[in-house]
């Protein structure tokens, strides 16, 4: 960032930055003390690393754990600096596939996945670290290709196009061009895309032997040239599957996902753990949950040390002299609930409403208003109900008992803080429809109390 002092035109720019931010980047902010009970080394032991010495300690021949939280809660960013920790000689090798940049995150499939993730390993050994694999150790990956993909009527001629463009190559060089292609054209939706899945799938059994022979031999040499102990894969943006396909990928295809022996992080929609906990259990480690932000507590009292790190949080991108006063930003973090991208997207709504490059009062309640509508167009008259039975009665039993409720949390229309936790989202309650079930509901206390 430059030493030139910031306009509100930068800082419009600034808030456009959807990226996961790493430790190095300026503007990130450790904001974990404000997520409660949240503790990044109850993560770390949980993938065996020892935090005191900083070493991998006895990892198990394979292991499998869920990430979640809400969506925009700062999931990829946690993530990154958790790969960020992890990437070292004495812990782990990390790959990292990012569904969302390298796939179709709305027709995802577990074996889209798997092969990318093949191809995110080779491309690591060959591109990035120039490490040699004798082709002895590539010979199941090259006959699954050459019995299952090359004699396949259907692409053929796509596995014809692919050894006449790599005629030159062999071994590791090949096979890296080889998965990337296949990959790139699952990734546009090419006419192989389904041929290719349904190859995948039909045989998968002789394509997680051949994965997983590739990554023992990969860890051997990893730790060779010391360049971690094993190898550990996250997985991000597999969170952004809907219902449907969540269940799907994380509880039917489980058994597939599990047959790939490494170190896995997958991604996952926080509304998943509230309607197939029991069958997650059998698959997944215990879930890892990133809450959000506690700017209040359930009696929605605000938390001063909270709203503190939400206002570095902004500062980083949108400085203090460009809001009229500081009871701007704070309504503006009040309303945000504690969910950071949801104060980023307030604070850039807030601007495009400014008359005179300040983000005043009027700017800010535009803003909220028109996050407040757009959340409008999610809600049915029972989930308000719903909603404000639950602001209400903040310590009752988790509240999700049907499919309706459980969309709450997807559409963000309810937020979970730590210790199960739930708070309607704040511009919710600006909405009529929150305030005519609130009203109902005062009006029906009284009645059963007289």
């Amino acid at each position: 960032m430059s030493d030139k002092p910031i306009d509100i035109w930068d800082a419009k720019y600034n808030l456009s930055y959807d990226e996961a931010i790493n430790p190095k980047n300026p503007f990130f902010l450790d904001i974990s003390s404000g997520r409660g009970e949240f503790k990044i080394n109850t993560l770390y032991r949980q993938l065996h690393v020892d935090v005191n010495k900083g070493q991998l300690r006895r990892p198990p021949h394979k292991d499998y754990t869920l990430f979640t939280g809400h969506r925009g809660c700062g999931k990829s960013t946690e993530l990154a600096r958790v790969a960020n920790y992890l990437s070292d000689s004495e812990r782990y090798f990390v790959i990292h596939l990012d569904c969302v940049k390298r796939l179709d995150i709305d027709n995802l499939k577990y074996a889209d996945v798997l092969l990318a993730l093949a191809t995110s390993l080779l491309e690591a050994l060959e591109n990035q670290h120039a490490i040699t694999i004798e082709p002895v150790h590539l010979g199941n990956l090259e006959s699954w290709f050459d019995e299952r993909v090359k004699t396949h009527a259907n692409i053929k001629d796509f596995a014809a196009e692919i050894k006449a463009g790599a005629k030159v190559k062999t071994g590791l060089p090949w096979l890296v061009e080889l998965f990337a292609e296949m990959t790139s054209k699952i990734n546009i939706g090419a006419t192989y895309r389904d041929e290719l899945r349904r190859v995948l799938t039909n045989n998968f059994s002789e394509f997680s032997k051949a994965f997983n022979q590739l990554i023992r031999v990969a860890e051997d040499k990893i730790r060779e040239k010391n360049l971690g102990q094993r190898i550990l894969f996250t997985v991000d943006g597999t969170d952004r599957l809907n219902g449907e396909d969540a269940h799907k990928f994380f509880i039917e295809d489980a058994h597939q996902l599990t047959q790939i022996d490494s170190i896995f992080i997958y991604c996952a929609p926080i509304h998943l753990l509230h309607t197939s906990g029991s069958h997650l259990n059998a698959n997944f480690n215990h879930p890892f949950r990133v809450p959000m932000i506690k700017v209040r507590d359930k009696d929605n009292q605000p938390l001063e040390e909270n709203y503190e790190l939400m206002r570095q949080l902004t500062y980083k991108r949108v400085p203090e002299y460009l809001f009229a006063s500081n009871d701007v930003l704070d309504k503006l973090i009040c309303y945000s609930g504690g969910h950071p991208r949801d104060l980023f997207r307030l604070l850039n709504l807030s601007i495009n409403y400014v008359e005179c490059d300040l983000i005043d009062d009027e700017s800010a309640d535009k803003a909220i208003k028109e996050v407040a509508t757009d959340y409008r167009r999610t809600i049915t008259k029972d989930q308000y109900q719903l909603l404000v039975e639950i602001d209400r009665n903040p310590d009752t039993p988790e509240p999700f008992t049907n499919e309706s409720s459980r969309d709450m949390l997807y559409d963000l229309v309810l937020l979970e803080y730590n210790n199960y936790f739930w708070k309607s989202h704040p511009t919710i309650e600006t909405l009529p429809g929150y305030q005519q079930a609130q009203s109902a509901a005062q009006t029906d206390n009284l009645g059963s109390s007289e």
